[in-house]
């Protein structure tokens, strides 16, 4: 009496999915990767750019002609 059992998992039709799943694991962390880095650089751009503002010697002083009150020669 014969049994029919299939393939298993050692058969030649599994290994496309396991290549698949180790090849696609790394390009899924590094999206991961490149979202989150994203996404600290621009907290910090924003975090900087607030903390500059916020340094009176540090401003750009505006020129002369466009402070209200004066007038150009």
């Amino acid at each position: 009496m014969q049994h029919d059992v299939g393939n298993g998992w050692l058969s030649w039709e599994t290994l496309p999915r396991v290549a698949g799943g180790i090849v696609a694991a790394p390009i899924v962390v590094g999206f991961v990767a490149l979202g989150a880095a994203v996404v600290v650089t621009r907290s910090v751009r924003d975090v900087a750019r607030d903390a500059w503002s916020l340094l009176p010697g540090r401003r750009r002083a505006e020129p002369p002609s466009r402070r209200r009150g004066s007038r150009a020669a």
